[in-house]
């Protein structure tokens, strides 16, 4: 395997770090991802080295306010007005940085929960740039305090400032998650059945802050967007998509928000959508138990739309 990092400068001037990991020889597809909040790209090495073993060539980077996209742990969870859209456009420089490098290659894109939000959006922006998307613990079913939940981050952001990190809203969202799990062994029970992913999560200080006021208002705000009818009716109809999830996870409301997502889209007129709710998986089916089952159902899809 061949492993590289280097940086895409973004339209803003954002030098974007991201991350390679290739087969030495024959790579047949490629796929790019994009990870969850309050994590980072280098976190999907272990990920990445199966896909590899399958000759598929893998792409990550990190995304701003995470990894190395920021100078240190102090700046985690910062980002600057209107990240959101330009993240999505962040994800357009990649996947562009793909084509002109495996010009004869398909390229696919996957997000992970936060990074699913944000490929949503993308796809239905500039999915024709892409030959397949995969969404990993999505939604589609926006929350009725999703209105309240802006108002507070706008809030606190005009009171405190910018860099203002809400424990209030994290408490509400990811507390909120790890409650269903009770009686709770760590503050991140939710993410996984295998107490060892999610220590090493817990332990890992690129993991699990806190974000801004300013990264939860327009975060919200693009999930709104990417739950209104007239932009998911704007997604590419004949480009296949793959989403998976576990029947547990919080953030796909236990499987009802994700099979909303998949009626929805199916409505809107993708011919070729497919997907996998693994029963009693939570939010990362990646790092789950049965990861190997998961892994292998997303290289049959690539392989299969290769």
């Amino acid at each position: 395997m061949i492993s590289q990092s280097f940086f895409i400068t973004c339209s803003d001037g954002h030098q974007m770090p991201v991350y390679g990991w290739l087969p030495d020889t024959d790579t047949f597809a490629v796929l790019h991802i994009a990870h969850g909040m309050a994590e980072y790209a280098e976190r999907y090495h272990s990920i990445a080295t199966l896909l590899v073993e399958n000759h598929i060539a893998v792409y990550a980077h990190d995304q701003r306010g995470h990894g190395k996209a920021v100078s240190n742990i102090s700046l985690q969870g910062i980002t600057g007005h209107n990240w959101y859209n330009q993240q999505v456009k962040d994800i357009d420089l990649c996947i562009q940085h793909h084509r002109r490098t495996h010009k004869s290659k398909k390229v696919f894109l996957l997000g992970h929960s936060m990074g699913s939000f944000l490929c949503q959006r993308y796809f239905q922006i500039s999915g024709v740039n892409i030959d397949g998307l995969i969404l990993s613990a999505s939604n589609g079913k926006q929350d009725p305090l999703m209105g309240i939940g802006i108002g507070v981050a706008w809030l606190q952001m005009k009171l405190f400032g910018p860099a203002y990190k809400s424990v209030l809203i994290d408490t509400l969202s990811f507390g909120a998650f790890n409650k269903k799990f009770k009686p709770n062994r760590t503050v991140s029970d939710w993410l996984s059945r295998d107490s060892k992913q999610v220590d090493k999560y817990v332990e890992d200080k690129q993991c699990g802050y806190v974000c801004t006021a300013l990264f939860y208002f327009y975060f919200f705000k693009g999930i709104r967007d990417g739950f209104k009818q007239e932009n998911i009716n704007q997604i590419p109809k004949d480009i296949p998509v793959y989403a998976f999830a576990g029947d547990k996870d919080p953030v796909g409301l236990e499987g009802k928000g994700f099979l909303t997502l998949v009626e929805k889209w199916k409505a809107a007129g993708v011919k070729d959508f497919s997907y996998d709710l693994y029963k009693d998986g939570r939010h990362e089916m990646m790092n789950e138990i049965n990861r190997e089952e998961v892994l292998q159902n997303l290289v049959r899809f690539i392989k299969t739309h290769t």
